[in-house]
């Protein structure tokens, strides 16, 4: 389906497909001095990117529909880089082709979303892409820059990252990839959708100046809630946790009722209405409950390497989870969820597959080893028709 209306994988603002503005390729026309690169202020104070680009600049008949290629009026040269009008930034060149999902991933300070997002971008790029024969690629320098340091201090060098600090508006400049396969219509082309993931700032969930700060989320088209188990009193008093394992600021339930309010407002649901946009609801530092719920729990078991998103496969999980908890005393988050979510799916995840020394910040000996960090996102591809779906059980 055709949309004129299509969402900035990096501003995260409507803009028109039809019209969008163009980036100065930097190759001048005989006898014009060329462009130079120079820090966007649009660029910057939307995405808080400071990396040099050429100018940008609009059609030159605005009325019309933005052609392939446009000529520079500064430079003469030709160009057919286009750029967001919002935010100025340069997008990927079969940008709004198809459906490309915003995903938010959101969680208070210490539930390790910085390392969560740094795997699961690893694990796109290698597991994900060979499970579903898939053609990935992460989009922009800096983004590239993030990537591959977090993925040598993580991997490589075994060190976890400090907190991570935001900008005041509780968003950073998100990761943005390509996921390029062939559809399973009868043509089967080859169609491209941009998976733009952002690490919500985690300082102001739990607090009153994030509804303020997070009003961008009303743009987002599905999200990744990141929960600490360690908040919930019953779920760790079975643990012998070391004193400087880190415990998110707010408790689950907060969280989640602040998030909830956030998307509610932003929505315009009423009020015997349920949010429509889907939500992966995971707990995180899973393995830290291994020697309590034992390796035959079903959220250790081994994953699926199926092609597709196996329905049963995850509403069994979504179950084990649910059942944990309840069991942890934590029966208020299903409620929550059931009261106010017409779309959501629990799952439980390790980023790193086993406790890292907390005070030292490293990880543990044999390096990262990360549980069913895939699920949350493989079910937001399948709900999108990213990935194929099918359903084991019948």
């Amino acid at each position: 389906m055709f949309k004129v209306m299509v969402t900035c994988p990096f501003c995260y603002r409507p803009i028109n497909r039809l019209f969008l503005e163009f980036v100065c390729s930097g190759r001048n026309a005989p006898g014009y001095e060329r462009c130079q690169k120079s820090v966007d202020q649009r660029r910057k104070d939307e995405t808080y990117s400071e990396e040099p680009m050429y100018p940008v600049f609009s059609r030159r008949w605005r009325w019309l529909p933005s052609p392939r290629r446009e000529t520079c009026p500064r430079c003469r040269g030709k160009t057919g880089q286009h750029a967001c009008p919002a935010c100025h930034t340069p997008l990927p060149a079969n940008f709004g082709g198809g459906f490309s999902p915003v995903i938010a991933l959101i969680g208070a300070q210490r539930t390790g979303k910085t390392v969560y997002l740094t795997v699961i971008a690893s694990h796109l790029r290698t597991v994900l892409r060979d499970r579903f024969t898939a053609d990935v690629s992460l989009y922009g320098d800096e983004a590239r820059t993030w990537l591959t340091e977090n993925v040598n201090a993580i991997f490589e060098l075994g060190t976890l990252p400090e907190l991570t600090p935001h900008p005041a508006t509780g968003r950073s400049e998100p990761l943005v990839f390509e996921w390029r396969r062939r559809s399973e219509s009868l043509l089967h082309r080859y169609q491209s959708s941009y998976l733009s993931f952002l690490d919500t700032a985690g300082e102001s969930l739990g607090t009153q100046r994030a509804i303020e700060e997070l009003k961008f989320l009303t743009n987002v088209d599905a999200f990744i809630l990141m929960l600490d188990p360690f908040t919930l009193p019953k779920a760790v008093q079975d643990l012998a946790l070391p004193k400087s394992a880190p415990t998110a600021a707010f408790n689950a339930i907060d969280v989640l009722s602040q998030v909830t309010n956030i998307l509610r407002n932003a929505e315009g649901v009423l009020r015997g209405g349920k949010i429509t946009k889907p939500v992966a609801l995971a707990f995180a530092k899973i393995d830290a409950f291994e020697g309590v719920l034992g390796k035959g729990h079903p959220i250790f078991r081994a994953e699926a390497d199926d092609s597709w998103y196996d329905e049963a496969a995850g509403r069994a999980i979504h179950d084990s989870v649910r059942e944990l908890i309840r069991d942890w005393g934590a029966r208020d988050i299903d409620e929550h969820m059931e009261a106010h979510y017409a779309h959501y799916r629990y799952s439980a995840l390790s980023s790193l597959g086993r406790q890292p020394d907390y005070e030292g910040l490293r990880v543990a000996r044999g390096g990262v080893q990360p549980k069913r960090v895939a699920d949350p996102l493989v079910w937001l591809l399948s709900w999108y028709n990213l990935v194929p779906r099918r359903d084991s059980g019948g």
